[in-house]
């Protein structure tokens, strides 16, 4: 559901909550999944910190939780029997807001119990979200194993257009909505900064580091 506002994100719902896992797909032999599968605590410090985003502000404070009650899956898992939702773990969101207040960004995600569920579940959850999003296809940038993203208008506003995108990073699934005023500030690169971090900090969880990375430290 979209905010009030000119500067809002939208995605799945009640606006819907990656890691990089290491693939060994080499001269035929059968892959080996080697992302770990992370606990709540990793979950919460995936989302990216004040710190980590030079340039914004919070707007809604990092949670995470279990993803084990009826409506908290029938969000983010739509579908009947919540289809996309088996073997998930836990829940974990926040949303952004430029210092200038011209730009917003919010990101979710789902941990699952291994990348084969993770897997399973992202072609399920993208065709849902991509009904509810824009028709334009967007570009996110090198990230994850998997990703897809749309573009469409806010719907309140002549000029602004938001991109809402879904990555598959190891055992994680990442979702990202956001917006600027006007359409050259969302063209400026920042979606795809923001995807870069996102599922940077992902792959340093699975791999057993505590997420350090920083916008800073993807911009091209």
């Amino acid at each position: 559901m979209r905010q009030q506002g000119y500067v809002r994100v939208a995605a799945m719902g009640l606006g819907m909550v990656m890691g990089l896992g290491v693939l060994a797909a080499c001269g035929g032999a059968e892959r080996e999944d080697t992302a770990s599968a992370l606990d709540e605590a990793q979950v919460r410090s995936v989302l990216p910190d004040a710190p980590s985003m030079p340039g914004w502000k919070t707007a809604k404070k990092v949670s995470a939780g279990a993803l084990d009650s009826t409506f908290t899956r029938s969000t983010i898992c739509p579908n009947k029997g919540n289809k996309g939702c088996e073997a998930s773990l836990f829940l974990g969101s926040a949303s952004y807001e430029s210092d200038a207040g011209d730009a917003h960004a919010s990101l979710w995600m789902v941990a699952y119990e291994d990348e084969k569920a993770a897997e399973a579940g992202y072609d399920v959850l993208w065709k849902d979200m991509a009904r509810k999003t824009g028709r334009k296809n967007a570009d996110l940038g090198p990230v994850g194993e998997e990703r897809n993203a749309r573009r469409g208008p806010l719907g309140y506003s002549d000029d602004a257009e938001a991109i809402t995108g879904q990555i598959r990073v190891g055992t994680a699934i990442l979702w990202l909505s956001a917006d600027a005023r006007d359409n050259d500030g969302l063209d400026g690169g920042f979606v795809q900064d923001i995807a870069a971090l996102f599922a940077e900090r992902a792959r340093q969880a699975q791999n057993g580091e505590d997420p350090s990375a920083g916008l800073d430290d993807v911009r091209g």
